[in-house]
């Protein structure tokens, strides 16, 4: 197996397991072709990448050096956008402290609040406000990012308010926002959700009198997880989200707006492998097989019941599979990457990769069973190339009494 013209094995040789080991090649890729596909339909784009989806700088790096900019969740993140001299920048996040606003204004990002009850929390109220509104759209059950029993949003019934109140505080400048789904791969969605959200920016518009200059319909460009699962149609999705841009703008009059996107994981995801070794085998009524990483690393298979193809690195002699469940090693008898999985025979010592791991893998790793965190390496024009250090046991207990 190589990813990027590389030998996996060879990675492994310099750099250990478990490793996750990014394309750099298809980051790159995956922009282009989202870019392309608005740009050439729609004259003012901006695509700002979702750190929280991946926040190694280099993979930030990258997508800045192709154009993006950053849509950030934290302290943390905007830090990142300041030290990477991103030029666009904007923080979205639920439920935020007061500091934690006024970091965003001090650094200069464009922020987008999630409820009107933020603005009271604001020491200096910026030129330009966005709120995040739900529409209501119900469109993943198991996420919930929309509707009246999600966390998020401001509710459509309540955005005039919203807007209103921030034009009284001496708000100058506007934009709208909504983020309804997660990993869609049905282009006519987002099409939709450009139409719902557009009625209530007329809605606004009117009564409270303002233009916005940017129309943001969030991210949920997904890929396919599973070999049977459609590849989204990104040219179709831009097709349907330009054409009810600009039907919307002639209609609504609701100024000339800049159109966004804050894609993640259709950006990064399917450029991730997850390496790790098989350590054993144990037969009981079916086959473990255990690798040294588990839902310490890769946390998405047992919080979300998501599937992750697994492939031998290794050429595989015997084209023979039968049901095995693949595990890691936490002490948890949820800690299962895999359940019953057709998959070759492994054996100990065997290197497998974890597929599409780009997205919500390394950023969702924790210290649980007091591990350390996994190396990162970015495989592109440099070569191999070492993006963050594995830890070492010594480094868990930092920031403690026994930290030397």
């Amino acid at each position: 197996m190589k990813i990027n013209d590389s030998k996996v094995s060879e990675i492994v040789d310099q750099h250990d397991t478990p490793l996750y080991v990014y394309d750099e090649h298809k980051i790159r890729e995956q922009y282009r072709e989202l870019e392309e596909s608005l740009c050439s339909r729609y004259d003012d784009v901006q695509i700002n990448y979702a750190v929280k989806s991946n926040f190694n700088p280099r993979i930030a790096e990258i997508l800045l050096d192709e154009g993006a900019g950053l849509d950030c969740a934290s302290k943390a993140e905007l830090e990142l956008a300041d030290r990477l001299d991103a030029d666009e920048v904007m923080y979205t996040a639920p439920y935020n402290r007061k500091d934690e606003l006024d970091y965003a204004v001090e650094k200069g990002a464009e922020v987008n609040l999630d409820s009107v009850f933020l603005l009271d929390k604001m020491t200096e109220v910026p030129e330009m406000i966005c709120f995040r509104i739900d529409p209501e759209i119900d469109s993943d059950r198991d996420l919930m990012f929309a509707g009246g029993d999600a966390k998020f949003g401001v509710s459509e019934e309540k955005a005039v308010e919203a807007y209103r109140k921030a034009k009284g505080m001496g708000v100058e400048k506007f934009g709208i926002h909504m983020m309804t789904g997660s990993n869609v791969t049905d282009a006519s969605y987002f099409e939709y959700i450009t139409e719902r959200l557009l009625k209530v920016a007329e809605r606004i518009s009117k009564e409270v009198g303002i233009e916005f200059e940017f129309v943001d319909i969030g991210g949920g460009l997904g890929i396919p997880y599973r070999p049977e699962e459609d590849t989204l149609d990104i040219d179709a999705a831009a097709e349907g989200i330009v054409k009810e841009m600009k039907k919307g703008i002639e209609k609504y009059d609701i100024g000339k707006p800049e159109l966004r996107l804050e894609p993640g994981r259709y950006l990064t995801a399917e450029a991730g492998h997850l390496i790790s070794r098989v350590t054993g085998v144990k037969h009981k009524d079916t086959e473990y097989v255990g690798l040294d990483t588990g839902m310490h690393q890769i946390l998405r298979p047992s919080l979300l019941d998501s599937y992750h193809e697994i492939r031998k690195v290794e050429k595989n002699d015997n084209p023979e599979t039968q049901e095995r469940t693949v595990v890691g090693q936490v002490c948890s008898s949820i800690d299962v990457i895999a359940e019953e999985r057709e998959l070759p025979e492994l054996e100990q010592g065997d290197l497998v990769s974890i597929e599409d791991v780009g997205a919500y893998g390394f950023v969702m790793a924790s210290h649980w069973n007091s591990r350390p965190l996994p190396a990162e390496v970015l495989v592109g024009k440099n070569g191999v190339e070492l993006i963050r250090e594995r830890q070492n046991k010594e480094q868990i207990f930092h920031g403690t009494f026994l930290d030397d």
